[in-house]
């Protein structure tokens, strides 16, 4: 607890951002040390003043951290930093990943396949109807879909994750102990039972403006690609997309209206080089390589009637998609669908023409 105190208190000194952080902790080997340090030492450290010194050396950690940590077991909130088992390993990759992290909901390194979906805040009737179209197939297909829980695309996003029952993450611009857009509420507690949300924040941390480019940081860095369904030409969406570039992420963009400026921000995407999504299949067949790396050795665990029932009418050998369709009971789309989720897990795999195989040499 007392560690974790000093993480927490760190995270909270004014003037000690993310690159100050660390800089001191490589400086001192602890957050403990840091408090420990004189003055005079503290000020070595590059990017740190007289201020900053002063205000670590003041800090009454106690006091400050014990309100936190009531706060935050009052709205049942988890405190991770950088040494918890649960930090998620990509999170953990990028450059600069936030010290401590504010999670409420589903343990956030159970989530397997985290993909960011982000757009503009006022879609267009297409955006809509894609996004929420794109959504339900990729959370249908085993992806578990990131956004920043804002009006528009981020908030269909989420709606098409809990729809298709797949795990969505909401990544907060403030301190869990508010809701932006306060509209949202009902969507947030949906999401913390099928999902999580989380914060690099402080609890009560209100929504301020500079906060959201680096909720826009963490949003990236969670996932292993952000899709851009719809943004103007400074639209927020691509501080997204250039953070998930900076971390070396896949960026997709869905290619838009040429006329309108809501799809101005995606089409320079595409033409900056972003995969072009005109489908499910787009994302997946870009991501499939690091999918299969996430995955130590396929399994043979099936989840659920739908998945038992079309791997058991595959083989080592090819099995066209319209024999799996007319020897089972399922719709064509639920077949797809359920083709996808085994793929992602390294069940099966596609050969040209719609070919299946198994990947596995027992059933």
């Amino acid at each position: 607890m007392d560690a974790l105190k000093h993480w927490l208190a760190l995270n909270m000194v004014v003037g000690v951002g993310r690159t100050i952080f660390h800089r001191l902790v490589k400086a001192f080997g602890s957050p403990e040390n840091v408090f420990s340090a004189r003055v005079a030492d503290l000020r070595q450290v590059h990017g740190v003043g007289d201020k900053v010194a002063t205000a670590i050396s003041g800090f009454d950690v106690d006091r400050a951290t014990d309100r936190e940590l009531g706060l935050a077991q009052k709205e049942d909130i988890r405190i991770l930093t950088l040494t918890s088992e649960e930090y998620p390993e990509l999170l953990q990759s990028i450059y600069d990943p936030p010290p401590v992290l504010y999670v409420k909901g589903k343990l956030l390194n159970t989530i397997s396949f985290p993909l960011a979906v982000v757009g503009t805040r006022n879609p267009s009737e297409y955006g809509k109807i894609i996004a929420h179209r794109l959504c339900l197939k990729l959370a249908s297909a085993g992806f578990n879909l990131v956004s920043g829980l804002a009006r528009g695309v981020d908030s269909l996003a989420h709606r098409a994750a809990l729809e298709a029952g797949a795990d969505t993450i909401a990544v907060f611009g403030c301190g869990l102990g508010h809701t932006y857009p306060p509209e949202n509420r009902k969507l947030r507690n949906e999401i913390v039972q099928q999902g999580a949300i989380v914060s690099e924040f402080p609890v009560l941390m209100r929504p301020e403006r500079n906060n959201f480019p680096a909720r826009n940081r963490v949003l990236s860095g969670l996932s292993l690609g952000t899709v851009v369904v719809e943004a103007a030409e400074k639209s927020g969406a691509l501080i997204t997309a250039d953070f998930a570039l900076e971390q070396g992420r896949e960026v997709f963009a869905v290619p838009g209206n040429i006329t309108s400026l809501k799809s101005k921000g995606t089409n320079d995407l595409i033409k900056a080089g972003a995969k072009l999504v005109d489908s499910p299949e787009s994302v997946i067949e870009e991501l499939l390589p690091a999918l299969r790396g996430r995955i130590d050795k396929p399994e043979i665990k099936l989840d659920n009637d739908k998945e038992r029932q079309v791997f058991s009418l595959l083989s080592l050998e090819g099995r066209h998609i319209d024999h799996l369709i007319e020897n089972s009971d399922l719709s064509p789309a639920q077949v797809s669908a359920t083709l996808l989720q085994l793929e992602l897990r390294g069940l099966v795999r596609q050969l040209s023409g719609k070919i299946y195989v198994s990947n596995c040499d027992t059933k």
